[in-house]
């Protein structure tokens, strides 16, 4: 089962260096995030994908984040600057985890 994931402009997002490996058809990449919310994420490949592409996202695990497998569309792709990735389908269990992780580093951030 999975979750749709909605109005991604009211999640906060934090700054995290996390290791994420992400496949396009069969390409596979290992790319580190520059941040992360409950919605998405902004990751620094090398390779900029282009608008619309489909990805699959496992992410590393740090302590705090168990291992999470998620699907993802790109919104938004700069040279220099990033990717931009919507969440598409997420487990409803991977979703808390991401939920948990997110909102504990936003308060970390804040403190």
């Amino acid at each position: 089962m999975s979750t749709m994931i909605g109005d991604r402009k009211s999640t906060s997002r934090f700054t995290a260096s996390l290791t994420v490996a992400l496949s396009e058809g069969a390409a596979n990449y290992v790319v580190e995030t520059k941040n992360v919310s409950a919605t998405g994420l902004c990751l620094c490949p090398k390779k900029v994908f282009p608008v619309g592409t489909q990805l699959h996202l496992v992410f590393g695990r740090p302590p705090e984040l168990p291992r999470l497998s998620t699907e993802g569309i790109v919104r938004w792709s700069e040279d220099g600057k990033g990717v931009g990735v919507e969440f598409t389908s997420i487990s409803p269990d991977d979703h808390r985890a991401l939920l948990r992780f997110v909102n504990s580093q936003s308060r970390d951030e804040q403190d």
